[in-house]
């Protein structure tokens, strides 16, 4: 062990996060060109639908217009968990690159961004995220050391597209339990142990900012009034898709946290007013900053806020968002109160139950991983 990853341990998850931000320093002035020239960093996305292109695209000219040339490559599989974009044999395959960029696999990347299905109880139930983020993690950071690992938290489907106030509300509510699972997956992991840890980019809190905020932001239709239900339109191509302006957003907020800085000044798309644009930076690098300042969660309080969340708004708006969409008003309701009893049996069998990994020695994270809970999926 190396005296940063030693020091890092002993001072503390700030710290550690200071000191492997200052390892990727060394690393790019390493990498440098005689001229003094910024070296081009590379981001690993392993990802879906939720942060398909632009998102990547935007990333690189919001990267590259603030002095900090970044390219990308991506495992990319539309509704895809992470389960399913895992380390191949150790390796990080690759499906498509930046243009410029030569796709292929075996090579240490600069930056990792990942992220999981967005239904938040499917992470803990069905598709093991805690495990599959932290071997995710140890799996690039064996090939880069240095390297950074980042979770974008994904949102969930707009249940009511002219009423936005639960989906704003059940992600206000979500939001905690995805730290939740980073810092469960911070715990378990071997390189998070040493120092290195996972950090959160707010994807999804970025998006319900921008809804909430729709009239201080001047988004509106055509002639149309500025409220979260115009915003709705102007965001989402359907129920979760993001348009044109919200990838830009993603971006941004993407950028602002893998960085460390403000976008505000940033590149921005043609069709984004500059007055727009300019409106849209702050908000990202608001809520980035805002996320930055979070506390590390204390996973006996995260298992105790998820018991109750759970069935006063995460199964009941999984009812809404979800079930009836899959299965109808009526077939809707059934599968939420199958969920609903499995849940509160599941409990009651074992009160002590926690999705998080205890305190104290845990298994290697590549040998840990899991089907998941035996919880009836939908």
């Amino acid at each position: 062990m190396g005296r940063r990853d030693l020091l890092a341990r002993r001072i503390g998850p700030g710290i550690a996060c200071l000191l492997a931000m200052t390892a990727q320093a060394e690393v790019r002035e390493a990498r440098s060109d005689a001229g003094g020239s910024p070296a081009v960093r590379t981001v690993y996305i392993s990802g879906h639908s939720l942060i398909d292109r632009p998102v990547a695209d935007d990333l690189a000219r919001i990267a590259g217009s603030l002095g900090d040339p970044l390219d990308w490559v991506r495992r990319h599989g539309s509704g895809a968990t992470l389960r399913q974009r895992a380390c191949v044999h150790g390796d990080l395959p690759v499906t498509d690159a930046s243009a410029g960029r030569a796709g292929g696999s075996g090579r240490a990347y600069d930056l990792l961004v990942a992220t999981e299905r967005h239904d938040l109880l499917g992470a803990y139930l069905w598709n093991d995220t805690i495990a599959q983020l932290a071997a995710l993690h140890d799996c690039y950071t064996a090939s880069n050391p240095h390297g950074a690992s980042y979770f974008y938290v994904p949102w969930m489907s707009v249940d009511d597209r002219r009423d936005p106030r639960r989906w704003i509300a059940y992600e206000a509510a979500a939001a905690p339990h995805w730290r939740c699972i980073v810092a469960a997956a911070n715990r378990m992991s071997r390189a998070s142990r040493a120092g290195n840890r996972i950090r959160i980019v707010p994807a999804a809190s970025a998006l319900a900012s921008l809804v909430a905020q729709a009239g201080d932001l001047g988004l509106r239709l055509d002639g149309a009034r500025s409220d979260p239900a115009a915003a709705i339109a102007l965001l989402f191509e359907d129920d979760v898709h993001p348009t044109r302006l919200a990838s830009y957003v993603l971006a941004l907020v993407t950028h602002a946290v893998i960085a460390g800085r403000s976008p505000i000044g940033a590149w921005a798309p043609e069709e984004i007013a500059p007055d727009l644009a300019a409106r849209l930076q702050a908000l990202a690098d608001r809520v980035a900053a805002e996320t930055a300042r979070e506390p590390e969660p204390d996973l006996d309080a995260c298992t105790a806020t998820l018991r109750s969340a759970a069935t006063e708004v995460l199964w009941p708006y999984m009812e809404r968002a979800a079930f009836r969409r899959d299965r109808g008003l009526v077939g809707g309701r059934i599968e939420y109160l199958r969920q609903v009893v499995n849940w509160r049996w599941m409990l009651w069998r074992d009160p002590a139950w926690s999705p998080y990994p205890a305190a104290g020695p845990v298994p290697d994270a590549r040998a840990a991983v899991s089907p998941g809970t035996a919880l009836g999926r939908p």
